[in-house]
């Protein structure tokens, strides 16, 4: 029965973080208005909010204009449903925090190439949790040199962002995992790579990291 309330509530933050993303990449409010359509503008009502059970009723579509519904969203929903339901203790709960957040950025980040900055000092402070305050100094000396070295450089071959998530899961999880974690990233990365065009790496990051707390 817990698991179950769990994944409720998960599946709920999840639809909550795709349509914040949604806001953010139309620089819309995360507030207002309410829930809506965002190609008809029509107002969705409370049986249209559920997660995962909306998505199926409506068949991934609108029930106004008939358009489809971004199968990003129920798996989202999905996604942060069994992420949930790995919440066992204090540590496991700061992890799946960590893992909304950049889930948050990796949504932003996949439809802009850009995310809010407040992600990345907040999930350094949950990575930095417990720690001594020698590492909480290396944490943040380290993303204080990527916020202030990385505008200086104009063609930079890998994004702020992702070097910051970088930060922050080796603060977590430490150097062997950092390198699992990225290799299996890479991997994703270059499977969907097209030469000459910029890929938003933080989406594969988010997967890896994902996938490496689920699974093992």
């Amino acid at each position: 029965m817990l698991l179950i309330i769990l994944f409720i509530y998960g599946s709920c933050t999840g639809s909550l973080l795709v349509a914040m993303a949604s806001r953010y990449a139309t620089g819309g409010s995360y507030l207002f208005p309410a829930s809506h359509c965002d190609t008809c503008q029509t107002p969705l009502t409370y049986w249209q909010l559920v997660p995962i059970l909306s998505y199926t009723l409506l068949r991934g579509k609108c029930q106004t204009c008939g358009r489809m519904i971004p199968a990003i969203t129920v798996g989202v929903e999905v996604i942060a449903g069994l992420l949930a339901t790995t919440v066992t203790d204090s540590t496991s709960l700061i992890i799946v925090l960590w893992l909304a957040l950049w889930g948050f950025a990796a949504l932003c980040d996949w439809q802009t190439q850009t995310f809010p900055g407040w992600v990345s000092w907040l999930t350094t402070g949950l990575s930095l949790w417990g720690q001594s305050p020698v590492v909480w100094l290396t944490g943040c000396v380290l993303l204080l040199t990527i916020r202030l070295l990385w505008p200086h450089w104009h063609h930079p071959t890998i994004g702020d962002g992702d070097l910051e998530m970088m930060v922050s899961y080796s603060l977590l999880w430490g150097v062997t995992s950092t390198a699992q974690w990225l290799l299996a990233a890479c991997l994703l990365g270059l499977w969907q790579s097209r030469a000459g065009t910029r890929i938003a790496f933080l989406p594969d990051l988010m997967v890896s990291a994902v996938g490496w707390w689920l699974v093992l």
